[in-house]
């Protein structure tokens, strides 16, 4: 799930959430890396003053760059209380 509010500094940031009931150290670490990794290569293309929070729905063993990319790219769609599923 990627939860966003607009802010007043220029910048988009990103947090990411993951707690232990998504499962081991090694697993959360990759759902990390793999969202940061998303946010680094759109991040151009997201809207300025965002905080972006993204926490994960159940587990996703083969989690992939694109498919959280194409749910950050969601964003860009217009509507003020959208929050995009993973």
């Amino acid at each position: 799930m990627i939860e966003f509010c607009k802010r007043t500094h220029a910048q988009t940031r990103l947090g990411i959430t993951v707690s232990k009931k998504y499962g081991k150290a090694h697993d959360r670490n990759r759902f990390k890396r793999t969202v940061r990794e998303a946010f680094r290569t759109c991040h151009h293309l997201l809207p300025p003053h965002l905080d972006l929070n993204v926490k994960p729905r159940g587990f996703h063993k083969n989690l992939k760059t694109q498919d959280v990319q194409k749910e950050m790219l969601l964003l860009l769609q217009p509507s003020d209380n959208q929050v995009a599923l993973l």
